[in-house]
């Protein structure tokens, strides 16, 4: 009868040992990718925001995932930020900085559900400077940025001679 017992109660703790490897399997895929984003792992658009504080223009950068299995980390500001039209010889002198320099970057999570974004802010009445047709930046990924040339809204211009740009944040959901 002992040794019945034993067995029951190996087979328990086996299955429930078994039971609680699945759960915490399903549980780390589902955490926070380590992995910085890389260009492959992201597609980005450039589009005018609407809504904005008065004042100020805005131009949303939306990060999505380039797959259905993306799961890369995002984090901090977009860097290296310039402006160009018609090739990459054809410049403008627009000086961008952190909107918030000096702020604790948030690290977000970039899958095929969640995407993020930033934003360029620009003073609504300085004069047209520039029109690009395209916007180089590092990712967002921390210290080490993977460098991307992304598409400008056309007909969209710069105005006045220096923009802020935001940190990465979680796409808002509206």
């Amino acid at each position: 009868m002992k040794t019945i017992q034993r067995a029951a109660t190996a087979t328990i703790a086996g299955g429930i040992a078994a039971g609680s490897l699945l759960l915490a399997g399903g549980t780390a895929s589902a955490m926070p990718s380590d992995e910085p984003c890389g260009v492959s792992d992201v597609h980005i658009t450039v589009t005018p925001e609407a809504a904005h504080a008065a004042g100020q223009e805005a131009y949303l950068i939306t990060y999505t995932a380039a797959a259905p299995t993306t799961n890369c980390r995002l984090d901090g500001v977009p860097t290296g930020l310039s402006f160009v039209s018609g090739g990459q010889n054809n410049a403008s002198d627009t000086t961008v900085t952190p909107d918030a320099p000096g702020a604790v970057p948030v690290p977000v999570n970039l899958t095929a559900g969640h995407p993020a974004e930033s934003r360029i802010l620009q003073d609504a009445a300085a004069p047209v400077t520039f029109l690009p047709d395209a916007l180089n930046l590092n990712l967002p990924t921390g210290p080490d940025g993977s460098s991307t040339t992304v598409a400008w809204p056309a007909g969209a211009p710069l105005k006045g001679t220096t923009a802020r740009v935001t940190a990465v944040a979680p796409a808002d959901a509206s």
